[in-house]
């Protein structure tokens, strides 16, 4: 029996028709619950408060490039940010991970585009047990204090109120570089206790598997509230995620890339922490929450410090370039998306954006780009852009910027006062990832014997998948043990974002779009932990 043959037996057993048959006609995955309401206003009011946290270190010779990443909720118009403590502050966590240089924010204006950084922010507190911070706006990405901001926010809602079965939205940034804003949704499939925390309810279990970049994300419910954050793996029991990145140059050679050692962030997710607990936080930072939930909140009477590096108060009498970002998108306005200093290669355009002070017009100023150590792009200038802003260059190649290490140098009359790397096309090491977990009962935690593990190729799109039933769309498959688990038998190159398939006989099927991330820099041997299938 064939692959395609197997799964069909799953998920339609009762039906005999032929092969050739279902072939012809495709299959059909049992109806779906409808999605549900968020709020008046729809998903859109939800979506556009949810953010991406860039971490941001700074490179040996200056530039900037991100470290990790995860996701937000604007819980005030202030630009107060709920988050996980792992994704402000993994040092605090215990994590080996120097401190972000930067926490940029990433505000989502449009589901189909890429959020784009737009203000930095400071960790104001967080809690190291409960797993969750608060992050503060405190300046723009042009480096200009913030003093009033509107932004859309979520009310909180009350997590009690939640019972079994309950349905819950969830957004996030789940992907590697590249991804926009995402939804799923699911049910309340149960609440579990931990040792030290109070409440019954320290977890709140969801059926809707979630990729690990959504950490700190949102969670809604119906109303369109505020009810849980996502926070972990398996809730209650250990894992080792699949996504591991660089994020310190561990061997001193100038740059943050795969040779370095990994910090593992990510995994699959299936536990919320409840809002109720991040109260007591969210206080802490200044705001008044209102014991009506869904009110309007009180204005936080929080004043942060700005965050380092920026001195807001000191006057500089020098011409000044800083915050050196490469990307391979920017907005309309110079803001940079996805900023990184290790760009794939085929790209047609390289972008490098960064702050600038105390400039005065006709100030001399020039821009060396350096490939390999060889001088390609050489430009000298008269500054006309006024006297503190963010500045965006730019190289480009119709055919692909060529692959190698390419280094920027921008000077102030003569002056070298800025120089970062990139490196364009494939890292050294392109080897492989062996990935293994175990299915087991979402009720029970047992593990489920011959449930089908189907994973897709990079490209293909879930819908397609269901749709055409091409073996020729998967990249790896197997069936797990008796104990539930299972171990691919192809290893998946890193890099990556694979959708995911997991079917079992009277369980429902579950399809996770892109939810196992294979970074550049993940653990040869990589154990997605437990996933969770729950019984028609």
């Amino acid at each position: 029996m064939g692959l395609l043959d197997i799964f069909e037996a799953i998920l339609q057993p009762e039906k005999k028709s032929s092969r050739s048959e279902s072939s012809r006609r495709g299959v059909r995955l049992p109806d779906l619950d409808p999605t549900p309401t968020v709020g008046d206003g729809g998903i859109g009011d939800v979506m556009h408060s949810v953010v991406q946290v860039v971490a941001l270190r700074e490179g040996f010779r200056g530039g900037m490039s991100s470290a990790w990443t995860g996701s937000g909720t604007i819980v005030h118009p202030q630009g107060v940010i709920l988050t996980n403590c792992h994704v402000a502050n993994p040092r605090a966590m215990g994590m080996s991970s120097p401190p972000a240089d930067r926490l940029g924010i990433a505000i989502t204006e449009k589901s189909d585009r890429a959020p784009a950084l737009s203000y930095f922010g400071e960790c104001v507190c967080y809690d190291v047990d409960l797993d969750l911070a608060v992050i503060r706006i405190v300046c723009d990405v042009k480096g200009r204090k913030i003093r009033k901001l509107n932004l859309p926010s979520v009310a909180l809602g009350d997590s009690d109120d939640l019972n079994l079965g309950d349905r819950i939205s969830i957004f996030g940034y789940p992907g590697i570089g590249g991804e926009n804003v995402t939804f799923t949704s699911g049910s309340v499939s149960g609440f579990s206790k931990e040792k030290g925390v109070r409440s019954p309810r320290a977890w709140v279990k969801t059926d809707a598997t979630i990729a690990g970049g959504n950490s700190g994300g949102t969670a809604v419910c119906p109303k369109g509230f505020l009810v849980g954050v996502p926070t972990q793996a398996a809730a209650g029991t250990g894992i080792t995620p699949v996504d591991a990145r660089p994020v310190l140059d561990t061997n001193k050679d100038g740059r943050i890339d795969q040779r370095d050692t990994p910090m593992a962030i990510g995994g699959f997710i299936n536990g919320l922490r409840p809002i109720n607990l991040a109260i007591p936080l969210l206080e802490k930072a200044g705001m008044r929450v209102s014991k009506d939930r869904g009110d309007s909140h009180d204005m936080p009477e929080h004043k942060p410090a700005p965050i380092r590096g920026f001195d807001f108060d000191l006057i500089r009498e020098k011409p000044e370039f800083s915050n050196l970002l490469f990307s391979t998108r920017v907005t309309d306005d110079g803001r940079p998306i996805y900023p990184t200093s290790s760009i794939p290669g085929g790209v047609d355009e390289v972008y490098a954006s960064f702050d600038f002070d105390n400039m005065r017009n006709g100030t001399p100023w020039s821009v060396v780009w350096m490939n390999e150590g060889k001088v390609i792009i050489e430009q000298k200038d008269n500054w006309d852009d006024g006297e503190e802003g963010r500045k965006t260059v730019k190289i480009a190649n119709q055919r692909g910027v060529p692959n190698g290490q390419y280094r920027l140098v921008v000077g102030i009359g003569g002056e070298i006062k800025l120089e970062g790397d990139m490196h364009v096309g494939p890292m050294v090491d392109e080897s492989d990832s062996e990935i293994s977990g175990r299915i087991v009962d979402g009720s029970s935690g047992r593990g489920i014997d011959g449930a089908l593990v189907i994973v897709l190729k990079p490209k293909v799109e879930m819908r397609r998948f269901l749709s055409a039933r091409r073996e020729s769309d998967v990249q790896s498959s197997t069936e797990s043990e008796r104990d539930g688990s299972f171990k691919l038998p192809d290893q998946l190159p890193k890099g990556n974002a694979y959708s995911m398939v997991i079917a079992a006989r009277g369980y429902r099927p579950l399809t996770v779009e892109h939810a196992l991330r294979v970074s550049a820099g993940a653990p040869e041997n990589a154990d997605v932990g437990e996933i969770e299938l729950e019984r028609d």
